[in-house]
């Protein structure tokens, strides 16, 4: 493991233990160190605008606080990205979103699906699309009509819905690739593949995807963004260490 670049996985969750992470490291067995935080303070998970917005502090001084511990890079393990730009902003070291890189490689082959757990969720992930500039390339937005947290509860029901909604994003809407609209789906890819005849990598599972990013952003670095101007802040305490307000280790 000497040399290795460490990835620091931000889960932006209080819900510890809510899927089985076996299939991420066998995806990036041997590539980097992992690390990963969930949060101490925020939502069970990440459905809704209101989630994101309850998840976003967190990510920051988590962010904060991964880089201080000396990560090479981060990944925000959600597909609505919460606190992406913010954390951005808060380190000097890279942070990949898993929905920006997610999409960002599903386009590579044209049009593309994003097959969800709640159709609730396709207003933003079409936001999403339009940001980054792909949204000529979203054909569709499915959800399988499972709630993160239940996806584990029956994962051969999950995994046979979500094999449904993406042969419905090829045969109806003309997918040429699908990507999961959550982490929580880690480890779908290859059965969803192979049940559709697809080549393995127009199935993105978007967690080992934003790992891999990650780890090329390390070796290449990215350009820092212009840190925000200090002020006053109360109730986060990696920021307030950041403003020189006290010691990251002081505030665990």
């Amino acid at each position: 493991m000497s040399g290795q670049k460490c990835v620091h996985i931000i889960t932006p969750i209080i819900s510890e233990g809510f899927r089985d992470n076996s299939a991420l490291h066998r995806a990036i067995s041997g590539q980097c160190r992992l690390v990963t935080t969930f949060l101490d303070k925020g939502p069970a998970s990440v459905e809704s605008a209101v989630d994101e917005v309850l998840a976003a502090p967190g990510v920051v001084d988590a962010a904060i606080r991964a880089e201080h511990d000396g990560a090479d890079a981060l990944v925000i393990d959600c597909m609505l990205d919460p606190g992406l730009e913010a954390a951005r902003e808060a380190v000097t070291i890279p942070v990949i979103g898993a929905g920006e890189a997610g999409l960002t490689t599903a386009a590579r082959d044209g049009g593309f699906a994003i097959v969800t757990v709640l159709d609730r969720q396709a207003p933003m992930f079409h936001a999403l699309a339009t940001r980054l500039g792909l949204a000529d390339a979203l054909v569709s937005v499915r959800g399988i009509g499972i709630p993160v947290l239940d996806l584990e509860k029956d994962r051969v029901d999950s995994i046979d819905r979500t094999v449904a909604a993406c042969q419905a994003a090829v045969v109806e809407d003309g997918a040429k690739s699908i990507v999961f609209g959550c982490t929580g789906m880690l480890g779908f890819a290859e059965p969803v593949a192979g049940a559709l005849g697809l080549p393995g990598d127009r199935v993105i599972d978007p967690l080992p995807n934003a790992v891999r990013a990650a780890i090329q952003a390390a070796k290449t670095g990215t350009e820092p963004r212009p840190a925000p101007e200090r002020k006053r802040v109360l109730g986060f305490e990696a920021w307030q260490a950041l403003n020189g307000l006290m010691e990251p280790e002081a505030s665990r």
